[in-house]
C-alpha cells in the first residue's frame, strides 16, 4: 500500500469513534424534524451513541499513528481524554434528560453529540490545522446549546455574548497559531516538539513570542481565565442550570489539553526566552485567576454566578500547572509534573463541579429554580443524602483531603515547586503561596453553602424528587471523587504517562524532513 494511503486509513482508523458521535448526532437532529418522539426517548439514543463510540474506541485502544506523519494520535493522552470525555457526556445528559421541551430534544441531545466529538477530537489532534477546527467544533454547537432550552431575553443576551466574544477568542488563536507556523514551517505538533529540541536557538525569537500570547490569549478565554474571564459570570447566569455545568468544564477541558498540546509540548521544549516569557505570561494569568475568581466569589448569592467566580478561580489553579509546564523539558529529558498537574486537576474538577451542578438542577422544578444559597436552605432535613453528596463536591472543590480535589491542588502546586529551572524558582514559589492564599479564601464561600444545607431553615421545605438519570449521575460523582481522593495512585499513573507521552517527541533515526529544514534555516 502507498505510505500516504497508509498513514491516512490509520488517521481515519483512530478517528472512528469522532466519526460515529458527529454522524449519529447529525442523524438525531435531522430526525426530530420527521419523527416524534419524547425527549427521554432521544436522550436514550444520545446514550447509546456513546455506548458504541466508547466500544469503538476500546476496539482501537492500542493502534499508533506515525506521530510526524499523521495529523492524529492515540497515545495515553488521547484514548484517556476521549474516555473522559465521553463519560462526562453521560452525566451531562443525565443531567439534562427533562431539561427541554420534547419538540427540541433531539437538537439539544443531538448537538450535545457533535460538541462531545469536537472534545475528543481536541484530544487527538496533532496538527495545528485539525486543532483549530476541532475547537471550532465545540464552539459552534455551544451556540446553539445556550439558546436551545429556553427563548427568554436572558438567554438571548446570555447566547449573543458568548457567540461575539468566542469569535474574538477564535481570532486571536489562529493569528498565534498562523505566527507558530510560520515560525517553524510546519503545522505538526510532534514534529514541532522534535525540532524545539533539535534546533538549538529560535531564529526569529520575536515571532515565538507573538505566538505564545496570542495562542495562550485565545485558549484562555475557553478556560475562563483572566482577562478573558468576564463572560462567564453572565452566561452561566443567563444559562439552564445544565448548560451551566456544560461550561464550567467542556470548556476548560478542551482548552487545557490544547494548550498542553500546542504550547507546553512545543514552546517548553526551547532552550531560549520564549518558553520563560509563556511562563511570565502563565504566572501573572495564574495569580489574577486565583485572586479575582475566589475574591469576587466572596459576595455572590447566586449559586451560577458563585460557581462561575469559582471556575474561574479553578482556571487559575490550572494555569500554576501551564506555567510550570512551560519549564518541562532539561535538554532530552522530559518533565511532565506540569502537564500531569493539569490532566489531575482536570478529572476532579470535572467531578466536583459536575456533580455540584447535578445537584441543582435535580433539586429544581418548573415551579422553583434553585438560583441563591438561600434556596438550598433545610436540605439536609428534605433530602439528607443529597446534602451529603453536595458536602462531598464542595468539600472537594476546597481542596479538603483525602478527596479528589485536594489531590488535583496537591499536584499543580507541587509541579510548580518540582521545577528544574533555578532561575525562577523563587517566582514559583510566590505563585505556590498566593495559591495556597487563595484555596484558604475560596473554602469559605463553599463552606457558606454547607452551612445553609445544615444550620438554616428554608422558608419553603424542598419537596423536588429526583429523577433517576439525574441521581445516577450524582452518585457516580460522588463515589468517584471519594474514591479518587481515597486511593489516588491508578489515575496518577495513568495521568503521568499520558504527561510524558503528551510533552515528548520521539527519538528518531534521522530528523524529521520538517525539523530538518527548520535546522538548515536557523544556520
Amino acid at each position: 500500500m502507498d505510505p500516504t494511503l497508509a498513514v491516512l486509513s490509520r488517521a481515519l482508523l483512530i478517528v472512528l469513534p469522532e466519526a460515529l458521535m458527529l454522524l449519529l448526532g447529525t442523524a438525531l437532529l435531522t430526525a426530530g424534524a420527521f419523527v416524534k418522539l419524547s425527549r427521554r426517548t432521544w436522550c436514550a439514543l444520545a446514550v447509546a451513541t456513546v455506548a458504541i463510540a466508547a466500544a469503538t474506541l476500546f476496539s482501537i485502544w492500542n493502534d499508533r499513528a506515525d506521530v510526524y506523519a499523521s495529523v492524529v494520535l492515540n497515545d495515553t493522552l488521547s484514548r484517556y481524554a476521549r474516555l473522559g470525555f465521553l463519560f462526562f457526556t453521560l452525566v451531562i445528559l443525565a443531567t439534562a434528560h427533562d431539561q427541554v421541551e420534547d419538540s427540541r430534544a433531539s437538537d439539544l441531545f443531538g448537538t450535545i453529540l457533535i460538541l462531545s466529538a469536537g472534545s475528543m477530537l481536541v484530544a487527538a489532534a496533532n496538527d495545528l490545522i485539525l486543532m483549530f477546527v476541532a475547537l471550532e467544533l465545540v464552539s459552534i454547537p455551544t451556540y446553539l446549546l445556550l439558546y436551545l432550552p429556553r427563548r427568554d431575553e436572558r438567554t438571548r443576551e446570555a447566547a449573543t455574548k458568548y457567540f461575539f466574544l468566542s469569535i474574538f477568542s477564535s481570532g486571536l488563536l489562529l493569528f498565534g497559531m498562523a505566527y507558530l507556523y510560520g515560525l517553524s514551517g510546519m503545522s505538526n505538533l510532534k514534529a514541532l516538539g522534535f525540532a524545539a529540541r533539535f534546533v538549538p536557538e529560535v531564529p526569529n525569537i520575536q515571532f515565538g513570542l507573538i505566538a505564545v500570547v496570542f495562542v495562550l490569549a485565545g485558549l484562555a478565554f475557553r478556560v475562563a481565565a483572566v482577562p478573558l474571564h468576564f463572560y462567564a459570570p453572565d452566561v452561566y447566569e443567563g444559562s439552564p442550570a445544565f448548560m451551566a455545568a456544560l461550561l464550567s468544564w467542556v470548556p476548560k477541558g478542551i482548552g487545557m489539553i490544547a494548550i498542553i498540546r500546542v504550547l507546553t509540548s512545543t514552546v517548553g521544549g526551547l532552550n531560549s526566552p520564549v518558553a520563560d516569557k509563556g511562563f511570565l505570561l502563565a504566572w501573572v494569568i495564574a495569580a489574577a485567576s486565583m485572586t479575582l475568581g475566589n475574591t469576587v466569589a466572596l459576595l455572590q448569592n447566586n449559586l451560577k454566578r458563585l460557581f462561575a467566580y469559582s471556575s474561574i478561580a479553578h482556571a487559575g489553579y490550572m494555569m500554576t500547572g501551564v506555567a510550570a509546564a512551560f519549564h518541562n523539558t532539561q535538554g532530552s529529558l522530559p518533565l511532565a509534573f506540569g502537564a500531569e498537574g493539569i490532566l489531575l486537576y482536570l478529572l476532579a474538577y470535572g467531578l466536583m463541579t459536575l456533580g455540584a451542578f447535578a445537584i441543582i438542577v435535580a433539586l429544581g422544578g418548573p415551579d422553583r429554580e434553585i438560583a441563591t444559597v438561600d434556596d438550598l436552605n433545610g436540605l439536609a432535613k428534605s433530602h439528607p443524602r443529597t446534602a451529603v453528596a453536595m458536602t462531598v463536591f464542595l468539600f472537594s472543590l476546597a481542596g479538603i483531603p483525602p478527596l479528589a480535589g485536594f489531590w488535583g491542588k496537591y499536584q499543580i502546586f507541587a509541579s510548580a515547586l518540582s521545577s528544574i529551572n533555578d532561575d525562577y524558582a523563587r517566582s514559583y514559589q510566590y505563585l505556590v503561596v498566593i495559591g495556597l492564599l487563595n484555596a484558604a479564601i475560596g473554602a469559605y464561600y463553599y463552606l457558606r453553602i454547607i452551612v445553609a444545607m445544615y444550620f438554616k431553615t428554608a422558608d419553603q421545605a424542598l419537596t423536588t424528587k429526583i429523577a433517576w438519570p439525574t441521581g445516577a449521575a450524582i452518585v457516580a460523582c460522588a463515589l468517584l471523587t471519594i474514591g479518587f481522593g481515597v486511593y489516588p495512585s491508578p489515575t496518577c499513573n495513568v495521568t503521568r504517562r499520558a504527561a510524558i507521552e503528551a510533552i515528548r517527541s520521539p527519538e528518531v533515526t534521522a530528523a524529521p524532513r520538517t525539523a530538518t529544514r527548520v535546522v538548515d534555516r536557523s544556520n
